[in-house]
């Protein structure tokens, strides 16, 4: 066999199982993973729950979900890193399979639920909102509801992790870049203490 009949093309290039890091998407992503592991040990233990603590790990559940999932509003289209707005850099053939499973995602009751939280989040947080002792309630509820389904929940993020993964490689398949290789700057910047023993010897 020649090396001209070896030689792969774009479409030959398998998914990458590693990926390098995306900085929006996976720090949402790790906020939610995190704290579902928090929420999960402080409502299965035996030890009484302090509801400000739960509520401090179930807002950031629901709003990096929903973050990731839902359109933008209309004055902040240009500065989001939702799904939904990478979809329009997609490889062409594959946006109409894509928004089918973002649908999906965006249909399933637990992601539902969680919209639904969200709106008890945005009443949480506003200061002028006179309800608090009854927003804070249906957070705990629902922060019980989901640990309740916590399998459920843990496969929904899944769907989620997978539709990024997707998306970036659509988006690596249009601009001709391959599927398993990427290029990434590394910046290494010496310890504090290294600067400024190195700023004297330059003095």
């Amino acid at each position: 066999m020649t090396a001209e009949e070896t030689k792969l093309s774009k479409d030959d290039y398998m998914p990458a199982s590693l990926r390098i890091l995306n900085l929006d998407f996976d720090s949402s992503l790790e906020h939610v993973d995190y704290n579902i592991e928090k929420l999960s040990e402080m409502l299965t233990n035996d030890e009484r729950e302090y509801s400000f603590d739960v509520l401090n790990h179930t807002v950031p559940i629901i709003t990096n979900v929903c973050k990731l999932v839902e359109e933008p509003t209309s004055g902040h289209k240009d500065d989001t890193f939702c799904i939904s707005t990478h979809l329009e850099s997609c490889h062409q053939e594959e946006i109409e399979n894509l928004k089918r499973k973002l649908e999906s995602i965006r249909g399933n009751d637990i992601y539902q639920k969680l919209k639904e939280a969200r709106n008890n989040a945005v009443a949480h947080t506003h200061t002028s909102y006179q309800g608090y002792g009854a927003t804070q309630k249906a957070l705990l509820e629902d922060a019980t509801y989901l640990i309740e389904r916590e399998d459920r929940l843990k496969n929904l993020v899944e769907s989620i992790k997978s539709l990024i993964h997707d998306v970036e490689m659509s988006i690596r398949k249009k601009e001709g870049k391959p599927l398993n290789a990427d290029t990434f700057t590394i910046r290494v910047v010496p310890p504090s203490s290294d600067l400024s023993t190195l700023n004297s010897k330059v003095c």
